[in-house]
């Protein structure tokens, strides 16, 4: 019987232009074993012992380089089934906005990053449960409805 775990984060990232919302998407790296260049969020494993938001706030960093301004935790948890582990791995997803300003540092995982629009990112990532989360993030958090004000993370 399939185990069931949570050991992975996925990070939506956002910032802001022209008044409009941007989201970060990444490029794997050709040479990665899983997956090898399909266009994601930040995807990472937690640590033994680290809580999901402190995991997702690393991996974040460790990913690109950012810190966000502001933090939520999305209200969506991102599935899928691995087959090589015979698991059901549960995702608990966070929103980060971050400063425009800011320079994007890939790690050795990613060839590449976009900042796109909504409508182009929700179309390039490859798995339905990060389009979801692209979609929510957009539609409460960076469209500020009261979601976003009662599933922000102040202290961080």
């Amino acid at each position: 019987m399939a185990t069931i775990l949570s050991q992975i984060v996925e990070v939506c990232i956002f910032r802001w232009s022209a008044g409009e919302p941007q989201y970060l998407l990444l490029q794997r790296a050709d040479d990665e074993e899983l997956y090898p260049g399909i266009w994601q969020i930040v995807t990472g494993s937690m640590k033994k012992n680290e809580s999901a938001d402190k995991s997702a706030l690393r991996e974040l960093e460790e990913e690109t380089g950012l810190r966000p301004k502001r933090f939520w935790t999305v209200p969506i948890m991102d599935s899928y089934f691995d087959k090589r582990n015979d698991t059901i791995q549960m995702v608990p997803v966070f929103a980060a906005e971050v400063d425009a300003a800011l320079d994007v540092r890939l790690s050795h995982e990613h060839r590449r990053f976009e900042w796109l629009a909504y409508d182009a990112a929700r179309d390039r990532v490859v798995w339905p449960g990060q389009r979801q989360a692209i979609e929510i993030v957009h539609e409460f958090i960076a469209g500020g409805k009261e979601a976003a004000r009662l599933l922000e993370i102040t202290q961080f």
